[in-house]
């Protein structure tokens, strides 16, 4: 394989490998999955502009396990079962709440039953998310090589995985404000916070299954 060599020499980019790694990390991020969910009833409900602190929210999240991971700390849950169990029970909880009033939003902006996820929530919710953790995994696996040394690949993984699940949330966030005018309708937009709100219960039940 070709690489691409800078300064003197101690600084490598397998290019192959980094177009390989930038398509995986843009198909992982904008294939559906909780946070995409959550973009786009977010933005539909609330506006786009209340998709902002679930953004941040998953950037820090999702930023911290690849770091974690990167710097071999993933071994640490493995260690202290007791601090998995609470990282995964916490997600389950929160996003089966989270489903369970969206489904009951009836009107746009209805704040009663449902608000936008905090940056916090968020940033909690990526280590409970089955998505999230596949992708690291499949990441710290494969794209170790990616470049040398150690810190610049750590640095373009994040950036680019980071980078590509921003665009992907963008997306999701822009589709479900297109759709507000369309959710204008009661029956339309009960119709669809109960369809999210079910996947979103439905994805709590099988993370506490598996």
């Amino acid at each position: 394989m070709q690489s691409l060599q800078f300064l003197s020499g101690n600084w490598h980019v397998d290019l192959p490998l980094l177009a390989a790694f930038t398509w995986f990390a843009w198909v992982g991020s904008v294939t559906p999955g909780p946070n995409c969910a959550l973009a786009l009833s977010t933005a539909a409900n609330f506006g786009p502009r209340s998709v902002g602190p679930h953004m941040l929210g998953v950037a820090i999240g999702f930023s911290a396990m690849l770091v974690a991971a990167l710097a071999g700390a993933h071994g640490l849950l493995l260690a202290v079962p007791w601090l998995a169990a609470a990282l995964k029970w916490f997600g389950i909880a929160w996003l089966a709440w989270m489903g369970v009033q969206l489904a009951r939003s009836r009107s746009l902006s209805d704040r009663r039953s449902a608000r936008p996820p905090r940056v916090h929530e968020s940033t909690l919710l990526q280590f409970a998310n089955p998505k999230a953790w596949m992708l690291m995994t499949a990441t710290v696996g494969a794209y170790q090589g990616l470049a040398r040394p150690g810190w610049l690949n750590g640095l373009l993984i994040v950036a680019i995985f980071v980078g590509c699940c921003m665009v992907a949330l963008v997306l999701w966030a822009w589709a479900g404000a297109a759709l507000r005018h369309w959710l204008a309708d009661g029956r339309r937009l009960a119709w669809f916070n109960g369809l999210l709100g079910l996947s979103l219960v439905a994805t709590a039940g099988w993370l506490a299954l598996s």
